[in-house]
C-alpha cells in the first residue's frame, strides 16, 4: 500500500533529543529514531524536510511547507493547527522540568495525530531511556558548543578533540559554503542564479505548499535598450530592475535573474487580487528608471504570470512556458499575461509552428496568392497586390496573420519575402511568355527585409533569374519604415528605381508625415490604407481622401485605394478621381495558377471578339 508522506521540520539544536548532524547531513537523535520507527510501522512516509544546520522552523511552519514542527520546547510558539500539540516526553535541563512535543500544522491529514499519538503509548519508559542513553553515547554531535556534562576527564579529553575537529570543520564548511553562493549569485545584479532558483525551489516548494505560488517572469527587451543606450546603460538597467524586485521579496519568496534578459519570482499570493496589488506598483517602478538621465516612457518590461498546480514538476518547463507569456504580452503591448491552460497551449501551438517554418519555405508549402487592382476609369483588372498562403501538411490553409507575427518574431520574415518576391518574379515571366505582358504585380515587404544593406543585392540577385519588363514589378514601402530609416531606404530605393522597378508608399501614416515622405522620396503612387477607405460617408473621411487623392495627382503619383469593400466607397473613389482599388467588394486574393488561368481566358476572349 502506497503510503502517504508526511514532511517534518527538525529542530537542528535540541542535542541529545533532535540534532543535525554534519557528517551524515541529516538529523539524527532520539526525536528522529522515534520518527523512523513511526514511519516504519504506520502508514505514513515521515521524510526530515530539507536538512540544514540553521533552524528554519519558523520559516517552514509559516510557509506550511511541512506536516510537523518537531523539537519543540517549553515556550517554542511556531504556527500550528488548532489542537495540533502532540508532547513526546518530559525531560530535566539544567534542573528544570522541559517537555518536547511535536506541532502538527494545517497541512497535516486530519487522522496523523490520532495515529502517532497511539503509537507513541505503545513506546514504554524503558524503550525511551534506551534510546537517550544510546543516542547520547554513539551520536555525540559535531557542530555543538562543548557540552556541560560531568563524565570525568576522559570524556572533557574527548570533548576537547571534537571542539577542535568541529573548528576544523566549520571553517571548511563556511568556507563551501561561500563557494556556493559565488556560484548560485548572478554576477551583474548580486541577486540569485538559475542554480539558486533550482535550489531553493525545491527546498522551499512541495506537494502541500506549491498551489500557494506563482511564478512571476519579468521579460526585459534587453536588445532593445542595447541598440537606443549602448550596454552599460542596460546593464544600469538591469540592476536597477533586480533592486526594485528585492524590495517586494518577502522571506517566503525566491527570486533570481535566470537570463540575460529574464527575472524570475517565485512568490506566495493567496489571490489573483493580491498579485496585482504588488505587481503593477513594481512594474511601474522599473520602466520609470531614467536610462542614462533620460525618462523613456516605452514598455521595455512586461510580464507573464503562471499559478503553480499540484502536478506542477518541471521547474524549467514552467518557467519556459512563462517566459513565453511574458514574450507574448511584450509583443501585445501588454503588462501582464496569466498564462491559464488554453493560453499555455497556444504559446506550444505557436512554437510548434514556428518550428515548421524553415521546413515550409524549403518544401515550397507557402503559395503566392493574389488579389486584383481594379482601374477605376474603366472598371479593368490591371494588376495585382501578392500575398503568401500557407498550405500546411496537417493544419490545412493557413493565412498570414497565423505565421508572419511567428516569422517576425524569430527573424524569418526576410526569408518569406525574398520567397515571395521569386514567386512574383517567376509568375510575371509565365505570364510574358504567353503574351500577357501589361498586368502588374505589387510586393509588400517587411521593414526588417527593406531597409537593410542587402535588400538591393539580393532583390537583384532575383530578378537576374527571370525576364519581364522590371516596370510591372512594383515593391511597396511602409511609412514606419521610411520614418525610421530614411538613410538607408532612400539608398535602396533610389538603386531599384535604377533597375527600372517602381516604387509606391503603403501605409503613410498621418496626413503632415506622409507630405515628408513623399518629398523625401522619389516614389510612382500612393497606397489610400483601408483605414482611410473606411471613413468613406463621414465629413471628415471623404475629406481627408479627397485631399490626398489631389496631391497624388499633383505629385504626378497614381493613388491606389485598398480595403474597397462596398459600393458606397467604390463609388466615391471613381467620382473623385482615384486610380485604382482593391478590397474584398471588387475581388478576393486567389492562387496565381487561378489568376493566369482567367488572365488567360479573357486574353483568348478579347482576341475572338477583335
Amino acid at each position: 500500500m502506497e503510503k502517504t508522506i508526511i514532511y517534518i521540520a527538525g529542530n537542528p539544536d535540541a542535542y541529545p533529543m533532535e540534532y543535525y548532524d554534519v557528517e551524515t547531513e541529516s538529523f539524527q537523535g532520539v526525536i528522529p529514531e522515534l520518527m523512523r520507527r513511526f514511519s516504519e510501522q504506520s502508514g505514513y512516509d515521515v521524510r526530515y524536510y530539507s536538512p540544514e544546520k540553521q533552524d528554519r522552523r519558523e520559516q517552514f511552519a509559516r510557509n506550511l511547507q511541512v506536516d510537523m514542527i518537531s523539537g519543540c520546547r517549553n515556550g517554542d510558539a511556531f504556527r500550528h493547527a488548532e489542537n495540533g500539540e502532540i508532547v513526546l516526553l518530559h525531560a530535566v535541563e539544567e534542573g528544570e522540568p522541559a517537555v518536547y512535543q511535536l506541532l502538527l500544522t494545517e497541512t497535516a491529514p486530519g487522522t496523523l495525530k490520532t495515529d502517532l499519538q497511539n503509537f507513541l503509548t505503545g513506546i514504554d519508559g524503558e524503550t525511551m531511556t534506551g534510546l537517550m542513553i544510546g543516542t547520547a553515547r554513539n551520536n555525540l554531535p559535531l557542530d555543538r558548543g562543548l557540552l556541560c556534562f560531568s563524565f570525568g576527564g576522559l570524556i572533557l579529553l574527548i570533548l576537547l578533540l571534537c571542539l577542535l575537529l568541529l573548528l576544523v570543520i566549520r571553517k571548511y564548511r563556511r568556507r563551501l559554503r561561500a563557494m556556493t553562493e559565488d556560484k548560485e549569485a548572478d554576477d551583474l545584479t548580486g541577486i540569485g542564479n538559475r542554480e539558486y532558483l533550482e535550489r531553493y525551489y525545491h527546498s522551499y516548494l512541495n506537494d502541500k505548499n506549491k498551489i500557494l505560488y506563482s511564478l512571476f517572469y519579468f521579460y526585459v527587451d534587453t536588445d532593445q535598450i542595447d541598440r537606443v543606450y549602448g550596454r552599460e546603460r542596460t546593464n544600469d538597467f538591469l540592476r536597477n530592475t533586480a533592486i526594485v524586485l528585492q524590495d517586494y521579496t518577502s522571506d517566503t519568496d525566491i527570486l533570481a535573474r535566470i537570463a540575460d534578459n529574464g527575472f524570475v519570482m517565485l512568490r506566495l499570493s493567496v489571490s489573483q487580487k493580491e498579485e496585482l496589488e504588488w505587481f503593477e506598483p513594481a512594474l511601474r517602478r522599473i520602466r520609470s528608471f531614467a536610462i542614462g538621465g533620460m525618462q523613456d516612457d516605452s514598455q521595455k518590461v512586461a510580464a507573464g504570470i503562471y499559478r503553480l498546480k499540484p502536478d506542477d514538476y518541471d521547474l524549467d518547463e514552467m518557467v519556459f512556458q512563462t517566459g513565453q507569456g511574458a514574450q507574448a504580452a511584450y509583443r501585445d503591448g501588454k503588462d501582464f499575461l496569466v498564462c491559464t491552460d488554453d493560453v499555455l497551449v497556444r504559446l506550444a501551438e505557436d512554437r510548434r509552428l514556428q518550428a515548421e517554418v524553415k521546413r515550409g519555405l524549403e518544401n515550397q508549402e507557402f503559395k503566392l496568392y493574389i488579389q486584383y487592382y481594379v482601374d477605376l476609369k474603366n472598371d479593368r483588372i490591371v494588376g495585382g497586390e501578392s500575398f503568401s498562403r500557407w498550405e500546411h501538411p496537417e493544419k490545412g490553409l493557413l493565412l498570414p496573420g497565423r505565421y508572419v507575427p511567428l516569422m517576425e518574431r524569430e527573424h524569418l520574415i526576410s526569408q518569406l519575402d525574398y520567397y515571395v518576391l521569386d514567386k512574383v518574379c517567376a509568375f510575371l515571366q509565365q505570364l510574358c511568355l504567353s503574351g500577357k505582358d501589361d498586368f502588374f504585380v505589387s510586393c509588400n515587404f517587411s521593414t526588417e527585409t527593406f531597409a537593410t544593406g542587402e535588400f538591393v543585392s539580393k532583390c537583384s540577385g532575383i530578378l537576374e533569374r527571370y525576364a519581364f519588363p522590371r516596370e510591372l514589378l512594383i515593391l511597396e514601402i511602409s511609412g514606419t519604415a521610411a520614418v525610421h530609416h530614411t538613410e538607408m531606404l532612400k539608398e535602396n530605393v533610389a538603386a531599384l528605381e535604377q533597375m527600372g522597378v517602381s516604387i509606391v508608399l503603403d501605409d503613410p501614416g498621418e496626413g503632415f508625415q506622409t507630405f515628408l515622405i513623399l518629398q523625401e522620396y522619389s516614389l510612382d503612387g500612393l497606397k489610400l490604407d483601408k483605414g482611410m477607405v473606411g471613413c468613406i460617408g463621414t465629413a471628415a473621411g471623404d475629406s481627408s481622401l479627397r485631399a490626398m487623392i489631389r496631391v497624388c495627382h499633383e505629385m504626378g503619383l497614381t493613388a491606389v485605394a485598398e480595403g474597397a469593400e462596398t459600393e458606397e466607397q467604390i463609388r466615391f473613389l471613381k467620382d473623385n478621381g482615384c486610380d485604382a482599388a482593391q478590397g474584398f467588394g471588387l475581388y478576393h486574393p486567389m492562387p496565381e495558377w487561378e489568376v493566369r488561368r482567367m488572365i488567360g481566358k479573357k486574353s483568348n476572349s478579347q482576341e475572338v471578339d477583335s
